[in-house]
């Protein structure tokens, strides 16, 4: 009796929205397992996504770091069918006219075979001037296990990558024998050994004047790396150098990065998103069942002067509190969860002198976002439960 007179006083009073929330929480309190269950699955639903988005997030930014490391943002190649930069010097000047440069590098490449005893090894040799390598791909700094990378302009020597020394069963001191047809065979003195991690597999550095004399050629050389502060600037430096007469590549058009990045990230979203939807149409379950449990009530609501329109409110809000609260707790587990991984710190290590931890960065949009898209899909999974009720003749509700 006491209830139906608080309810019978909230409807005459007109203080609609709170007797509509007085009833939803009291239909979502009453079946409390249900409702917890219903939370829970849109909770982890959410806390799965953030998780896999800090994790693409993490991803990108690590491969950032890696690109700004090892590869170059825009590369300048020889024209057409031309195998070699005549004049690169003047294209030298040209880059650094450019703003944003931070480095420029030269080099003189060509294909070689190694012997080293009974291991012949077929070799990307690079011609280059170790001070300009280094401010592009920081080899001769951070990545060097023995020797110096310096040294290789004294004389005929030469740096070889760790998986290419393993292969030929080579170290520092040993000479090696380099040849390939139409260019002249040599002998090289191993004085330096890297480890990137596998991302210059098979590369041997030599100075500029050894690559040309195995070569045979003058002062010219096959490509000029650059490096830039804004590696998103890359496009635009190769389409200045592309107007005034050069062949030139940024990173994102070599790799095709940015575009699998970006097909990987949206085709993740919509999957979890389309989980949070199966996850929130459960909650549609839920209502109906609950307006069958509720007809006898849903009826009394209506004899006592409750409008259709304040039961069907009664129902979405229901739906749009299930979704919400699930929407939040979701959020903060899997910031939670993303934090503590993060905190771990676990490095995938692919070389004695490169690894990357794994990190997790979630992003403060997605936290604003999916309590919101929740909301959205529990309303409108709700829609059809509520109108249903707001549709029950309350005579035959009555009569249950």
């Amino acid at each position: 009796m006491r209830l139906t007179y608080d309810l019978g006083c909230l409807i005459h009073h007109e203080v609609i929205p709170l007797f509509e929330l007085f009833v939803a929480k009291k239909h979502l309190v009453s079946r409390r397992r249900q409702t917890l269950l219903v939370v829970g699955a849109v909770a982890l639903a959410v806390a799965i996504t953030i998780l896999f988005r800090s994790l693409i997030n993490g991803f990108e930014t690590t491969l950032n770091e890696i690109i700004f490391q090892f590869v170059p943002h825009v590369t300048v190649l020889p024209e057409g069918s031309e195998s070699y930069i005549h004049l690169y010097k003047t294209l030298i000047e040209t880059i650094w006219e450019i703003p944003g440069v931070m480095a420029v590098s030269p080099a003189l490449s060509t294909t070689a075979s190694f012997a080293h005893d009974d291991h012949v090894e077929n070799v990307v040799l690079r011609g280059v001037v170790p001070y300009e390598l280094n401010m592009i791909s920081k080899i001769g700094i951070d990545y060097m296990v023995a020797g110096d990378l310096d040294s290789i302009q004294n004389g005929r020597r030469v740096a070889l990558d760790q998986g290419l020394a393993d292969e030929l069963e080579v170290n520092l001191g040993d000479t090696v024998q380099v040849s390939f047809p139409d260019a002249r065979t040599m002998s090289l003195v191993v004085s330096g050994i890297f480890d990137t991690g596998g991302f210059s597999t098979n590369y041997a550095y030599v100075s500029m004047e050894t690559a040309r004399d195995f070569l045979g050629e003058g002062n010219v050389v096959t490509d000029v790396q650059i490096k830039l502060e804004d590696i998103y600037q890359a496009d635009e430096v190769a389409s200045e150098l592309e107007a005034r007469g050069y062949n030139a590549e940024s990173w994102q058009s070599q790799s095709g990065i940015v575009e699998t990045i970006e097909s990987r990230r949206f085709t993740n979203t919509l999957i979890m998103l389309l989980v949070i939807v199966i996850a929130s149409f459960g909650i549609a379950n839920i209502m109906n069942l609950l307006v069958l449990e509720k007809t006898r009530e849903i009826g009394m609501m209506m004899a006592m002067g409750a409008a259709p329109k304040s039961v069907r409110k009664i129902f979405l809000i229901e739906s749009g509190i299930l979704g919400l609260a699930g929407g939040l707790g979701g959020c903060l587990i899997g910031y939670l969860i993303a934090s503590y991984v993060n905190s771990l710190a676990i490095a995938i290590s692919s070389g004695p002198s490169f690894s990357v931890i794994l990190t997790f960065i979630v992003d403060p949009w997605d936290i604003l976002a999916f309590p919101l898209i929740t909301l959205l899909l529990s309303v409108v999974a709700g829609v059809y439960p509520a109108h249903q009720a707001s549709k029950l003749d309350p005579v035959i509700a009555l009569r249950g």
